[in-house]
């Protein structure tokens, strides 16, 4: 069994509720996220449809620098995972913050896949490194599903197989807790 880590040397995972909205709404408003209600209304609905929703902090500076989300699990034992960051770090943090929202995933349902969706085929920009991208799997790409800054997208579907992540994610954890 996994243990489901929330912090590595850099950054820390802390839950966020209701009171967190506003920080959440100032991290997806900083990306320019589309289709973003008005602050009341995200507010209202902050959480819902997720089991588990964290604001990312630097650990030196207690600073918000991203949010990351895991929804709930669907009836074939998958579940979706986003991690968004505002900081210069992003690129530095990235493979940490995924890492321990997959894992945190992992370690607390039994999930088979986890799935994360991008507008980019680069798995590389998850942030895993070299060695780890191979956990990482292309499963579809849904030409231009969606909308933004007035251009359809193509989003790719990856996703992170349990026993990919059994063999390749604790190596990973190791590095990085």
């Amino acid at each position: 069994m996994f243990f489901p880590h929330t912090e590595t040397r850099r950054v820390v995972l802390r839950p966020a509720g209701a009171d967190d909205a506003a920080a959440a709404y100032e991290v997806l408003l900083r990306l320019g996220a589309a289709g973003l209600p008005v602050l009341d209304v995200f507010a209202k609905t902050f959480g819902e449809g997720l089991s588990a929703c964290f604001l990312v902090r630097d650990k030196d500076t207690d600073e918000v620098v991203g949010l990351s989300t895991v929804s709930a699990v669907n009836p074939a034992g998958h579940l979706r995972i986003e991690v968004h960051l505002t900081a210069e770090t992003a690129g530095e943090i990235s493979g940490e913050v995924h890492a321990l929202t997959a894992n945190f995933a992992f370690s607390m349902w039994r999930t088979r896949k986890v799935y994360i969706h991008r507008t980019s085929p680069d798995i590389s920009a998850i942030g895993f490194g070299g060695e780890h991208d191979p956990m990482v799997r292309t499963e579809a790409v849904l030409p231009d599903h969606t909308y933004f800054h007035g251009k359809l997208w193509d989003v790719h579907v990856l996703a992170i197989h349990r026993e990919d992540w059994n063999t390749h994610g604790v190596a990973l954890l190791e590095k990085i807790v």
